[in-house]
């Protein structure tokens, strides 16, 4: 259970906090027409979807099958060999590749609209430098 909440913890409340700290400030900085907001939707989405499938597919089923290990047993069973590369856990260690593989395709596209977004400085100006223009006045 401890690596399901810790998973759900970590990222689901801090990354995302940060995450959101990010695009706050970029939205700030850059002028929106700048900004690709055709990369972030996908991105948020796959991002939670991703980390939810990661959750309640693989790591809460196993911490599940952990906990009843350990109440029937003791931790000692629970803990064993037996238990942690019996074929259920192998299952559930498998069932996570897709929520995986989701999550990383999120990261990625939050990483190209970032770097998109940053990147090199061709043509892109800051919200400072385009309201400093005299049209702006």
């Amino acid at each position: 259970m401890t690596a399901a909440h810790g998973h759900a913890a970590l990222f689901g409340v801090y990354g995302m906090l940060g995450i959101g700290l990010m695009l706050f400030c970029l939205r700030g900085l850059y002028a929106r027409h700048l900004h690709a907001e055709r990369l972030l939707k996908p991105a948020f989405w796959s991002l939670n979807i991703g980390l939810a499938m990661m959750v309640f597919l693989s790591l809460l089923p196993a911490g599940i099958y952990q906990a009843r290990a350990s109440i029937s047993r003791g931790l000692w069973y629970a803990r064993s060999p037996e238990i942690v590369h019996s074929q259920v856990m192998e299952t559930l260690v498998w069932m996570r590749v897709p929520g995986d593989i989701l999550f990383a395709i999120g990261a990625v596209l939050l990483g190209w609209y970032a770097l998109r977004l940053l990147g090199n400085g061709k043509g892109r100006e800051p919200v400072a430098a385009v309201d400093a223009s005299p049209a702006a006045t």
